[in-house]
């Protein structure tokens, strides 16, 4: 099975591959720069969810023998003045039937959200990246693996952003 990504980042392809191989078997994944016009940082759970979907939709377009287009973007919200990190992804397959999924979501602290909302930083890894001595730290584990130690990876928080939306296709019968 083709997979069609919309981004290049090493964590997030390896959470989509394991999401689809432990769902499906075998895949093939194909990467694809999709972001001229989408927020470095996206902010508010609907925002974010625009900008998966857009992604999906760009991949599938791209590539002619993909099953399924596959867009996730970490995005920022608030919940009572406290921010959180959260992976959306999109799920389209090639009849245009598409199912959002979410992974879990950490708290961000606010010094770096003020630093991104300011313009100092464009993106929460700008900020992560000036403030451990970091570089590329989206592409590597993102920052929940400085968080927790390396308990829990990026590419983990999207294999269970895109297992979830995966979940209507393989249960078709009740969607």
């Amino acid at each position: 099975m083709d997979i069609c990504v919309g981004s290049k980042n090493p964590s997030k392809l390896r959470g989509v591959e394991r999401a689809f191989s432990t769902l499906y078997g075998g895949v093939h994944v194909h990467d694809y720069s999709v972001e001229a016009d989408l927020p470095p940082q996206p902010f508010g759970l609907n925002t974010t969810m625009d900008c998966a979907k857009i992604r999906a939709l760009r991949a599938l377009e791209r590539n002619a023998v993909c099953t399924y287009g596959v867009g996730v973007e970490a995005g920022l919200f608030e919940i009572d003045g406290v921010f959180y990190d959260i992976q959306v992804a999109y799920v389209v397959d090639v009849n245009g039937r598409g199912s959002y999924g979410f992974s879990p979501a950490f708290r961000v602290p606010n010094r770096f959200v003020e630093l991104i909302k300011k313009g100092v930083y464009r993106e929460l890894e700008d900020a992560v990246n000036e403030f451990y001595g970091t570089r590329g730290i989206g592409d590597a584990g993102g920052f929940i693996k400085l968080l927790s130690r390396c308990v829990v990876l990026r590419e983990d928080l999207v294999y269970y952003a895109v297992l979830m939306a995966l979940i209507p296709f393989i249960n078709a019968d009740v969607y």
